[in-house]
């Protein structure tokens, strides 16, 4: 993190100073730390630690055994003692591994007992199945999904520890299962996709990922995984998986977005913006990152670039922690934010003339002024954020599971992927407990396709169905019945 503590003005002429161009340059801390000290900014005192809460958790209770019948008789009069009350001792958190059992599904027959037994007199009332004869329940099938995309645990590792339980589930058989997941859950992904594309805002970004193609060398090719994060009004994140980075990819996916479109300034993104007609939000965390790496090559000028972030940032922040409206931000910038990218922008021109091109300073300078006003757009609407982290940060669970599963099989596995990814993000994003979400929805779709999908969204799921305790959890399938 860039600290610089004895900052003063960083562009004299917003306070009113003349705008002369040896006034352009930023008036930041010169303090020698050989001549003076410098001071660490006071911290404020954090609250001690405290034990968490505990967890609403069934109780069983552990009596002590009783003393031998020596120690009973009672020490003065000989009389034996008896137990009159139990006082509690202590809580302990006791673990009990996950364990499988058989639903077995038996269809109801009706018939008429006047009439003579035939089949077409019959009424058979059936169990509704998942997969039809298939052999993985909801509960399982939702365990299966969760471990994998939600801790990042691959189907071998699964196989292994389902194992330890009697149970041989093939990797391809769980790989079969979750292939079946997914196919029961792209409804309700596409029906999240048609809220996302109403956004007035979605933020976007991708990252590479491996996929098996026999034809290729090596038998690897590079496929791509894009996340796309919608605003506040439409909470839901999904993914997308297409098999390159071209511009295709995200102008199908995003067919009939009217709204803007915030990221890096990578060309299919410009060709999205161009193509429905608004300008690109590009990510001042990206500019920054370039000033970043160029302080081996100019640290002078790059600190001062920092500097200006760092106060951009800083507006931010307050705006932030006032909890002002969108139409308070886009003021507070205006008055804060746009005096200081006015004289930054010119410093940056004036640095430009000096600056080696092919240095990595040069290269920030020109990163810069190359998509200034895609950097710049995030002033003119308080709804629009400085940065594109919000989006990058689900990224990170791409990274994690890549180490661990390490390539897909097929493309249509990368789709699959895509498809849970984005359930489970949503649910991220909402604070809703996967497993209990996908158990239930799962269940739902599988018994009437033609559930209303608006209600299994997360956030509606959540408030509609309640979630259950982890009580409740333990004690949601059935518990098996001794003949």
């Amino acid at each position: 993190r860039f600290e610089n503590s004895g900052q003063l003005l960083i562009f004299p002429s917003q306070h009113g100073e003349s705008s002369q161009d040896n006034n352009v340059a930023l008036t930041l801390a010169s303090i020698d730390p050989k001549t003076e000290p410098v001071k660490k900014p006071t911290k404020t005192k954090q609250p001690g630690h405290a034990r968490n809460p505990k967890p609403d958790l069934p109780h069983v209770p552990i009596y002590a055994e009783a003393p031998s019948p020596d120690e009973l008789p009672c020490a003065c009069c000989g009389t034996k003692r008896v137990a009159t009350r139990q006082i509690l001792q202590s809580s302990r958190y006791q673990f009990v591994p996950a364990k499988f059992y058989f639903e077995d599904l038996y269809s109801q027959v009706y018939e008429c007992p006047s009439c003579s037994t035939s089949d077409s007199k019959q009424l058979v009332v059936k169990v509704p199945e998942i997969v039809e004869n298939g052999t993985a329940a909801s509960g399982l099938l939702a365990q299966i999904i969760v471990s994998r995309d939600f801790d990042h645990m691959p189907f071998n590792r699964q196989s292994a520890i389902y194992k330890r339980s009697d149970v041989n589930l093939n990797r391809s058989t769980l790989s079969d299962y979750y292939a079946q997941a997914a196919r029961i859950l792209t409804p309700l992904s596409n029906y999240m996709q048609q809220i996302l594309l109403q956004s007035d805002v979605i933020s976007t970004d991708d990252t590479p990922v491996k996929v098996l193609d026999r034809l290729k060398a090596k038998s690897i090719k590079l496929g791509r995984v894009w996340v796309y994060f919608g605003d506040g009004a439409h909470p839901v994140t999904l993914f997308d998986y297409t098999e390159s980075r071209g511009r295709d990819g995200p102008m199908t996916y995003l067919a009939g977005f009217k709204g803007r479109l915030q990221g890096d300034c990578f060309s299919g993104n410009l060709a999205i913006c161009a193509a429905i007609d608004t300008i690109l939000v590009a990510c001042m965390a990206h500019a920054r990152r370039y000033f970043v790496k160029s302080k081996h090559n100019d640290k002078e000028g790059s600190n001062t670039a920092l500097a200006v972030f760092q106060a951009l940032y800083e507006t931010e922040r307050t705006a932030k922690e006032l909890e002002l409206s969108p139409e308070d931000t886009r003021i507070m910038r205006e008055q804060e934010s746009m005096p200081i990218l006015a004289s930054f922008k010119t410093w940056l021109q004036q640095e430009q003339l000096t600056a080696p091109a092919k240095s990595s300073f040069g290269k920030a300078i020109f990163y810069c002024l190359n998509n200034w006003v895609a950097l710049t757009q995030y002033v003119t609407d308080g709804r629009l954020s400085i940065d594109n982290n919000h989006s990058e940060r689900e990224m990170k669970y791409i990274a994690m599971g890549r180490k661990a599963w390490l390539f897909f099989g097929s493309d249509q596995g990368g789709k699959n992927h895509a498809t849970i990814l984005s359930i489970l993000a949503t649910c991220r994003r909402h604070n809703v407990e996967p497993w209990a979400y996908l158990t239930d929805v799962i269940q739902r779709l599988a018994e009437n396709p033609s559930e209303n999908l608006e209600d299994l969204l997360p956030y509606k799921w959540k408030v509609k169905y309640p979630q259950r305790t982890s009580a409740e959890i333990m004690a949601f399938l059935p518990t098996p019945k001794v003949a």
